[in-house]
């Protein structure tokens, strides 16, 4: 990766601050004269292009200083230990600029790139606005596991109304009805068809929602339900051809 794009990024992805040596800082001056404890910013780094890169990935990750960084929520900015290594969230996030910067890396050796207006990934490529950027209907379908229906009804609920208009998360349909194929595949069937029924709220007049609760009802062994939901999927969508050979596959045509 060329040597200015490299340094674009690692402005946008630190994490490691402050000052160096330590015992050279005032205690509590914020901000500090010079970086300590640095591991992948350069130290000769100027302390506020560093607060500007600190700015930009909390912005990315939807999160203030004290997600990596060890100090209380509402205190002093100065009161911040910047330089310790304690929490693991900043441990983590010296690897992800690295791995970042490897992507970068990599793109220009791609055949016949073509990248005229200087493309490359950042924190906000994968991040957008959260700190674990997973798909909806794992998020979903893992609180649904480790903490029940009713959990993973209320998150969905909370981060539809936090998010939804944003690209952190895509609340289309197809979100839940994965979620639901995935729980229905460990066996959580009552769990699977509690969010299809949470989706038939977000999306009433959906055939597809039917197709999914009809192949679930299948998993469960109840052909006679799963019947029933293939052909209310057709009532809703004549032209649902899935649904038809489902039906045909179970011999209820």
């Amino acid at each position: 990766m060329r040597a200015r794009s490299l340094a674009v990024l690692v402005s946008l992805l630190v994490v490691a601050p402050f000052a160096q040596p330590a015992a050279a800082q005032a205690p509590g001056k914020f901000p500090p004269d010079s970086l300590v404890n640095t591991k992948v910013f350069p130290h000769n780094t100027p302390v506020t292009e560093v607060l500007g890169a600190m700015r930009n990935f909390t912005t990315a990750l939807g999160v203030r200083c004290g997600f990596c960084h060890v100090g209380k929520e509402g205190a002093p900015i100065s009161s911040y230990d910047f330089p310790s290594d304690e929490k693991r969230t900043k441990r983590t996030a010296r690897q992800m600029m690295l791995m970042v910067a490897e992507i970068n890396r990599r793109l220009d050796t791609l055949p016949e790139r073509k990248n005229p207006g200087g493309l490359s990934a950042t924190c906000n490529t994968c991040h957008r606005g959260v700190n674990r950027p997973v798909p909806l209907s794992m998020y979903v379908s893992d609180v649904a596991l480790s903490a029940g229906t009713d959990s993973a009804i209320k998150t969905y609920r909370s981060l539809r109304e936090r998010y939804y208009g944003r690209d952190s998360y895509d609340f289309g349909e197809p979100s839940l009805n994965a979620a639901a194929f995935r729980l229905a595949q460990g066996g959580k069937f009552d769990e699977a068809l509690a969010l299809l029924k949470l989706n038939e709220e977000q999306f009433p007049k959906s055939s597809g929602v039917y197709v999914f609760r009809g192949n679930v009802l299948l998993m469960h062994a109840d052909t006679n339900a799963a019947a029933d939901a293939f052909r209310e999927a057709i009532r809703r969508d004549t032209t649902n051809f899935e649904a038809r050979q489902r039906l045909r596959a179970i011999g209820r045509q």
